[in-house]
C-alpha cells in the first residue's frame, strides 16, 4: 500500500469525505499508516481537508505528474514499465542516453518538472521551465540507422495527434520536429541514437511540451515565437493525461512505423504545414530557397528549386515564407 492508493480512493470520491477508518479497511492498514500517507500528500502540494466526524477530501491538486496514475492510463503500452521521474534534471535525453546504454528496456521513460541544460536541435539549448512536459522514451527498433530520422516523424505524428484530442488544439508539424498552434511553437522533439554500421543499439526521443508555464520565464525572442496548451484553451492542463495521450499515440504509430513505415509518412503528410509551401532552409553553412514539395522514404524534405530542380535535405532550420 501507497500514498497513490489513498490518492486513488480520495480522487474516486470527491463529492465525499472518506474517513480514516473506511481508507484503513479498504487498503488493509492502520488509521496511522492512513494519516502518515495523507500528510505525505499535503507535503507534495495536495490540499485535503479533514473533517472530524467525516473523514478526507481532495480539494485541490498540484501541477505535477503523477507517475503512478501514469502507468495505470497507460496499461498495457511498452511505455510506462519502466519510469524514472525527477523533479529536476539537467537533460532528459542525456540521462536517457545513459540508462539506454546500461541495458533499460524498451519502452522506459525519463519524465522531468525542470531541466536544466535542456537540449535542442543542432546543439542548441532548449528551455525548460516549470508547468511543462519533458520527457525522453528509450526505443530499440530493429531497423537500419539509416531509417532513424523517420522517429522523429513517428514522434511528430503522435505528439500531434494527441494534442489534437484537447478540445480547440489544431496541432500541425513543421519539418523536421515542430508542433505548432497557430504558426506558434508548441512542442519540439529531439532524437538521439547509438548505432554500429548496420544496426541501432538504441535511440532515445525526447520531446517537450508546453503545457503551463508561465510565459514570462521564456527568453523574449522566444516568447514571441511559442505558446502553451494553457494559452491555447484558457485554462491548465492535466499534464499527466496529457502525457498518456502522447504515450498512447507513440505506442500505437511506433508499431506503425516498425510494420508500415509508408503509414508513418502518409499521416505526417496529412499533419504537417511545411509541403507546398515555399520555404527556406538553412544549415550547413548554405541557404536553400524553393518549395518543399515532398518528404522522402527516409524522411527527408525534397525542395523544388525555381528551375524545377530538386534537393533532398536531411536536417536544417526551416522558415515558412509567407506570401504577400
Amino acid at each position: 500500500m501507497n500514498k497513490d492508493a489513498i490518492l486513488d480512493l480520495l480522487r474516486s470520491s470527491t463529492a465525499n469525505h472518506l474517513s480514516g477508518a473506511e481508507l484503513a479497511r479498504r487498503l488493509g492498514v492502520s488509521r496511522t499508516a492512513v494519516w502518515k500517507h495523507i500528510k505525505t500528500l499535503e507535503d507534495e502540494g495536495y490540499r485535503i481537508e479533514a473533517v472530524p466526524s467525516k473523514g478526507y477530501r481532495i480539494t485541490a491538486e498540484p501541477d505535477c505528474i503523477r507517475p503512478g496514475e501514469l502507468k495505470r492510463l497507460l496499461g498495457s503500452s511498452i511505455f510506462g514499465r519502466n519510469i524514472q521521474y525527477l523533479t529536476e534534471s539537467a537533460s532528459t535525453n542525456t540521462l536517457a542516453m545513459e540508462l539506454a546504454s546500461r541495458g533499460a528496456e524498451e519502452g522506459s521513460l525519463v519524465i522531468a518538472e525542470v531541466q536544466t541544460g535542456g537540449k535542442g536541435r543542432m546543439g542548441r539549448s532548449w528551455v525548460s521551465p516549470k508547468g511543462n512536459l519533458y520527457f525522453s522514451a528509450i526505443l530499440r527498433p530493429a531497423v537500419s540507422p539509416h531509417q532513424a530520422p523517420l522517429m522523429t516523424l513517428v514522434g511528430a505524428v503522435a505528439v500531434a495527434r494527441a494534442l489534437r484530442k484537447v478540445p480547440g488544439i489544431a496541432a500541425a508539424i513543421k519539418w523536421p520536429n515542430d508542433i505548432l498552434i497557430e504558426g506558434r511553437k508548441v512542442s519540439g522533439l529531439l532524437t538521439e541514437m547509438s548505432a554500429e554500421a548496420d544496426r541501432i543499439r538504441h535511440l532515445v526521443l525526447g520531446i517537450g511540451i508546453n503545457c503551463n508555464m508561465d510565459p514570462g520565464t521564456l527568453p523574449g525572442e522566444v516568447r514571441a515565437q511559442a505558446t502553451s496548451l494553457a494559452t491555447e484553451t484558457g485554462k491548465n492542463a492535466d499534464r499527466t493525461a496529457v502525457l498518456a495521450e502522447v504515450l498512447r499515440e507513440l505506442d500505437r504509430w511506433y508499431g506503425v512505423f516498425l510494420s508500415d513505415r509508408q503509414g508513418v509518412l502518409d499521416a505526417w503528410r496529412d499533419l504537417n504545414v511545411t509541403l507546398d509551401r515555399a520555404v527556406t532552409v538553412s544549415g550547413a553553412g548554405e541557404l536553400l530557397q524553393g518549395t518543399a514539395s515532398d518528404i522522402d522514404s527516409e524522411g527527408r524534405l525534397v525542395i523544388t528549386a525555381a528551375d524545377g530542380s530538386t534537393r533532398t535535405v536531411a536536417a536544417g532550420d526551416v522558415t515558412i515564407v509567407k506570401r504577400p
